[in-house]
């Protein structure tokens, strides 16, 4: 780990925002320490905030869509995009730095809220708000872990700000005894966290996120009966529901944000700059997934990320989800370009490459937030729709198929909505196919999905994935003879390597992992 950096993270200013109209409002830095806040239950909540977006910042970036790009999803020809369309991601990769520098900021903003809450807070704070307080600490640390865990393997544990200093002999752990952590973690925020918070507290976690968590961490373990339970408390609740549309989950219409409805479990939480600034911690997806600058209206839309051929040819005949989700020849979206009547996506888009629609909010005109490299549209952590396709492979398990009544009414929901036939039956390979179409950029899980299952049926599915876009049909340097691109991963490819930054700093670290002493 690198020691110098976290221990710079932690002397950050950790107050960045304010519980006013919106817990995700923006505060005055300048008179504000972590000695002379924390006062009451307002600053106590307002301590957590940051958690929401600035940590999460360079793993929304670009690394979570390159995961996608390593799944087959999308295609990118920046030099470190194109090592994850090649299994060739090299330990000095930009991308995969910023991700696991990211998620370390994640861990260690949450162990900083969760000292706050055992040693700074005043008087006048609350048993519950703190008890909320350390709620949102721990469900955050234990999200940056699983990803870390699933994306890296073994990583050190930290849990204590004491572990930061520039002395300490920090040692990755053992795989198990992150999850264990997670899982511990897990199921005290779930006992600790609201059902629900007030309107001006829209988006913190909440106890359905933390066991919409537990359901899918359950479910990578494969403990499958442990996946449904969490799953139902989710379900059963009553809390959350489809949207009527796919796009109402993506897209402002008529004036009316898609942030934290009715099917959101989680979301990361981004925020518009303050006026006159135009970088920030705000989401940048657009900027990437827009297959041109008219569309955004602010210089960028650099079709960074675009559907490779797979994803595309991936679509059922009338599955609704498909414009919302790429933007081929002949498609029409008269919310977008505005200005001019509507966007119709001609030869000059597709003749290259088809585009993203999928967090494409438009210009100023159609969404005023939008601004050069930045939205304040939220990033999809965990859906409904995600919670209903868990506990349909929770009730498969480790069988060959099923026709389980609430397994097929969970899945076919979902189908019903993408305007596609009910099943009658469902395997694996229907859910894997189902999670691929809905879940596609928004938090790396088709990878996720991939690197979970047999490994023999992963390595399969990945090598027979045509990771070739549009243009590739007529350059016969791209691959095979009609454009495709095939790429067979080895064993070593489901983890990725830790930077090399990091280990440089620290060679401990290509150590093999130990185990973590939770008695410390």
């Amino acid at each position: 780990m690198n020691k110098n950096k976290i221990f710079g993270i932690l002397m950050l200013l950790f107050i960045t925002t304010a519980c006013s109209d919106s817990f995700l409002e923006i505060a005055p830095e300048d008179r504000l320490t972590t000695d002379n806040y924390y006062n009451d239950d307002t600053q106590m909540l307002t301590g957590g905030a940051s958690l929401y977006n600035r940590p999460w910042f360079l793993f929304n970036e670009k690394f979570v869509l390159c995961l996608d790009v390593y799944a087959g999803n999308a295609s990118g020809d920046y030099v470190d995009i194109a090592q994850f369309n090649k299994f060739a991601v090299f330990a000095a990769n930009q991308f995969t730095t910023e991700g696991y520098q990211s998620l370390f900021s994640v861990i260690a903003y949450s162990n900083s809220l969760l000292d706050i809450v055992e040693n700074k807070a005043g008087p006048a704070v609350t048993t519950e708000v703190k008890e909320w307080s350390r709620g949102e600490g721990l469900f955050m640390r234990s999200l940056a872990y699983f990803y870390l865990v699933r994306t890296f393997g073994a990583v050190p544990i930290l849990e204590d700000i004491n572990q930061y200093g520039t002395d300490v002999v920090v040692r990755k752990n053992n795989v198990e005894d992150i999850y264990t952590l997670i899982k511990r973690d897990l199921a005290e925020a779930a006992q600790l966290l609201p059902i629900k918070w007030s309107d001006a507290n829209l988006g913190r976690a909440t106890k359905g996120a933390t066991h919409g968590l537990l359901a899918e961490v359950y479910l990578t373990l494969g403990e499958y009966d442990k996946a449904k339970e969490h799953a139902d408390l989710v379900i059963n609740s009553g809390l959350y529901s489809l949207m009527p549309e796919y796009s109402d989950n993506f897209q402002p219409k008529n004036g009316v944000t898609p942030d934290n409805n009715n099917e959101s479990v989680f979301e990361l939480q981004w925020v518009s700059p303050p006026q006159g600034q135009h970088w920030y911690y705000t989401n940048t997806h657009q900027a990437y997934l827009a297959a041109a600058s008219k569309l955004t209206g602010v210089g960028d839309g650099w079709a960074t990320f675009i559907p490779c051929l797979d994803f595309i040819r991936a679509y059922e005949e009338g599955d609704l989800r498909r414009q919302p989700t790429i933007m081929e020849k002949g498609n029409f979206y008269p919310e977008l370009v505005t200005k001019e009547g509507g966007f119709l996506v001609e030869n000059a888009l597709t003749n290259n490459y088809a585009g993203y629609r999928k967090y494409v909010v438009g210009s100023p005109e159609e969404w005023p937030s939008v601004n050069f490299m930045n939205t304040d549209v939220n990033t999809h952590i965990m859906r409904y729709a995600e919670v209903l396709l868990i506990r349909a492979e929770a009730i498969l398990g480790t069988a060959t198929s099923t026709t389980d009544a609430i397994a097929l009414g969970d899945i076919n929901k979902v189908r019903a909505r993408a305007g596609l036939p009910a099943l009658t039956e469902i395997t694996l390979d229907d859910i894997l196919q189902e999670r691929r179409m809905e879940l596609a950029i928004e938090s790396g899980d088709r990878w996720f999905d991939l690197a979970r299952i047999d490994r023999a049926k992963a390595i399969e599915i990945l090598s027979n994935t045509d990771r070739a876009y549009l243009a590739d049909r007529n350059d016969p340097e791209s691959g095979s003879a009609d454009g495709g691109r095939f790429v067979v991963p080895k064993e070593s490819d489901f983890l990725l390597p830790l930077p090399q930054v990091e280990t440089d700093i620290n060679p401990l670290l290509l150590d093999e992992a130990v185990p973590y002493d939770f008695n410390k």
